[in-house]
């Protein structure tokens, strides 16, 4: 789906691409995995290199939840489960297709993985996570953004961590300073190929926290 601007989004529940299943391989952290893309879904045919900038830096704990966060086809929440088999990884998407591909690449790399499909802020409601990562659909608009944001700060367990990638060149900047007005404890850990990875902890408590549950 293209916006009023011309650009193309995918944060919608039936894209109206047309099916083309497209596979492709990439060696992440030293692990070879194979995925299913599709049209109408973000990073068809390639390995986003925000995607890619996160799934390299992110920290996860031995076990626990995690939750990744407009999964697209999966790339991240699958690296998460092969890297730590103990952890219970969650992907959401509001995007159907998304959701079926990542079902199916958690399953084509052996891996264990709920897929929820969806608005997070509400299919996931009264769900706390230890981690949360993600690469927002900027392109949607900074309401979008700010609200997986306000979610994350909502769902994070005490001591979890909120991880997310940016593009410079799309305001990481000025979402690195409304990361600060929700955590006490923000950490730009990585900037490389015009992306930047941040790491939030230590949510500051809002007068909305509990309609963001």
């Amino acid at each position: 789906m293209a916006d009023d601007a011309g650009r193309t989004h995918y944060f919608v529940e039936e894209p109206d691409a047309p099916s083309q299943p497209r596979e492709i391989s990439a060696e992440v952290r030293g692990k070879r995995l194979s995925f299913v893309t599709d049209r109408g879904v973000f990073s068809y045919g390639h390995v986003d290199a925000g995607s890619r900038l996160l799934a390299e830096q992110m920290q996860l704990p031995e076990d626990g939840d995690l939750l990744d966060w407009g999964c697209a086809w999966g790339l991240i929440g699958v690296v998460a489960a092969t890297l730590r088999p103990e952890l219970r990884v969650t992907m959401v998407d509001i995007n159907r297709r998304a959701c079926e591909l990542a079902e199916r690449n958690a399953r084509r790399n052996g891996v264990e993985a709920e897929v929820v499909c969806g608005d997070a802020r509400t299919a996931l409601a009264g769900r706390d996570f230890d981690i949360i990562v993600s690469n927002p659909p900027i392109s949607v608009g900074r309401a979008v953004v700010l609200g997986v944001m306000d979610h994350a700060a909502a769902a994070l367990r005490a001591g979890g961590s909120f991880w997310m990638v940016a593009a410079t060149k799309k305001g990481a900047k000025t979402l690195a300073r409304e990361l600060e007005a929700r955590f006490a404890d923000v950490e730009q850990v990585a900037v490389s190929g015009g992306f930047r990875v941040y790491r939030a902890m230590q949510p500051v408590a809002r007068e909305d926290d509990a309609d963001d549950r």
